[in-house]
């Protein structure tokens, strides 16, 4: 194995695991904890006439939650443009493109197509948020994942 090879299995693993996971209950799904909100499943929020804080909170659970994902499905699928895109430009400063493509790549290899999330919490304090997310395979689930809100789209924090 080559040293870049290696730093391209670490560098996967520190992007894609995150600060870890620690896991609730013994299945390794994980419940909101106090102060997360959970996004409910698509077609479930009750719809109002006017946007309340609870509805406004909701919508940007549900940007939130769409931003995440359009985040793994670039990772996991092997397109580092749209990725990288979706990262904050704090992070973009310390990652070049060239740098990140290499890691999404290796990222398609070991994965090769997007997930669904299975489970979603957020919390969010204006315009920072940790995000916990769960999928099939455990070992890219995600626990308090930091992601910033500029320019009015959600942004992967963690680098």
């Amino acid at each position: 194995m080559t040293p870049r090879m290696i730093f391209a299995g670490i560098a996967i693993c520190a992007l894609v695991a995150g600060c870890g996971g620690q896991t609730d209950a013994a299945d390794g799904t994980r419940s909101a904890a106090a102060g997360e909100t959970s996004v409910p499943a698509a077609g479930t929020a009750a719809s109002s006439d006017t946007a309340s804080p609870t509805a406004v909170a909701v919508d940007a659970q549900n940007e939130l939650k769409a931003a995440v994902q359009a985040y793994s499905d670039a990772f996991l699928t092997g397109d580092p443009k749209a990725a990288y895109e979706l990262l904050s430009q704090r992070c973009r400063k310390r990652h070049s493109l060239a740098e990140f493509t290499s890691i999404v790549s290796a990222a398609e290899q070991m994965y090769g197509s997007a997930l669904p999330i299975e489970t979603f919490s957020a919390q969010v304090s204006g315009d920072l948020a940790r995000v916990t997310y769960t999928y099939s395979v455990k070992a890219i689930n995600q626990d308090s994942e930091p992601w910033a809100r500029e320019q009015e789209s959600w942004r992967q924090d963690d680098c």
